[in-house]
């Protein structure tokens, strides 16, 4: 695939970008007994690649039909939401803020160095703070004047973002190259899962937790499921053929044909193990496909445990949705400050 940008808000160019995403079957020997796929959605675009571009989507076009000049979103110092908000912001014209969680260091980390080169204002609250982002008032008690602003939720988790990850399912259904048995993908939050799981129709969706979640992953999930029920013309793009799969075990199970995987997030969130650091070497090195450490490499993980396991039946094609997030593997450099 030829290295290309995405320049436009139109939605019909981004689903014609969005299409021509190459899907790579993975000639390793991680996976015995099933045939891998990784669908490339980091190289939609250099910089705004993988699921963030596709929860920014809508939020943005929103943004431009209400003639909004702003976006004002929050995470953390490594977050990939952060960075593309800030580059989509430079490259179609929005001024942006970034609330990030915790005391500015006395040097940033390279995601937030770059937001800043993009000129997203930073902004840096209390961590007792951050944890108010999810009410209604967080902008005022924080002392940002809204104005003509849009507010995108931390990590593009909004029904917007849920629509815009719906359409990434649609996009699957019509382009997979072959009939798949299983479609996967990292989950940090519910809200990529459920727009996969209401848009692909013809194949069971399993979603690898990157964190310990509890109940959380599965609870959120059901909500977008719920929310995405209402029709939306804004989901736009006649954009759908896949195959059936079996159950594993040790799973939640979910409404239809959906589940999760909760025993290959390596001690939580941006926990990084050293057998995980060697299957990703492995991984890196017999396939040339770069992962990144918080949800890729647990997905593929995940993925590589499940198979070896026999818990996946033999001869299954199986399609990985690679979600981007790779500008955040410098956050597992051994000289990279302010680490999750």
């Amino acid at each position: 695939m030829q290295l290309r940008y995405l320049t436009s808000l139109d939605l019909d160019s981004f689903i014609k970008a969005a299409s021509e995403v190459p899907y790579h079957r993975i000639e390793t020997d991680l996976f015995p007994n099933i045939q891998v796929w990784i669908r490339r959605d980091d190289l939609l675009d250099p910089i705004i690649s993988g699921n963030k571009a596709y929860k920014l989507l809508y939020n943005l076009i929103e943004a431009t039909e209400q003639g909004t000049d702003t976006l004002i979103t929050c995470g953390g110092a490594w977050s990939n939401h952060i960075h593309a908000t800030a580059a989509a912001g430079t490259r179609f014209g929005f001024r942006t803020i970034g609330i990030i969680r915790g005391e500015r260091p006395p040097e940033l980390s390279a995601t937030l160095q770059d937001a800043e080169r993009f000129g997203m204002h930073l902004r840096f609250v209390t961590r007792e703070q951050y944890r108010q982002r999810s009410q209604p008032e967080f902008l005022k008690l924080l002392g940002i004047d809204e104005g003509n602003a849009l507010y995108i939720p931390e990590g593009g988790a909004n029904l917007a973002g849920a629509r815009g990850a719906q359409l990434l399912g649609k996009v699957i259904e019509a382009t997979a190259p072959i009939r798949f048995d299983q479609l996967w993908l990292a989950c940090g939050t519910g809200l990529t899962l459920a727009g996969l799981a209401s848009s692909v129709t013809s194949l069971p969706v399993y979603g690898v937790e990157v964190l310990k979640a509890g109940d959380s992953i599965r609870r959120d999930a059901q909500h977008w499921l719920e929310a995405l029920k209402s029709p939306s013309p804004a989901c736009g793009g006649e954009v759908g053929e896949g195959g059936t799969g079996t159950p594993t075990s040790n799973l939640s199970r979910f409404p239809a044909d959906f589940f999760l995987i909760n025993q290959c997030h390596c001690g939580g969130y941006a926990k990084y193990p050293p057998y995980l650091q060697e299957f990703q070497r492995t991984f890196e090195h017999q396939t040339g496909t770069l992962l990144d450490p918080v949800y890729t490499a647990k997905l593929m993980y995940g993925l590589h445990q499940e198979a070896i396991s026999g818990r996946i039946p033999p001869g299954s094609k199986i399609l990985a949705v690679h979600s981007g997030g790779l500008q955040g593997r410098r956050g597992f450099e051994p000289t990279a400050s302010n680490k999750k």
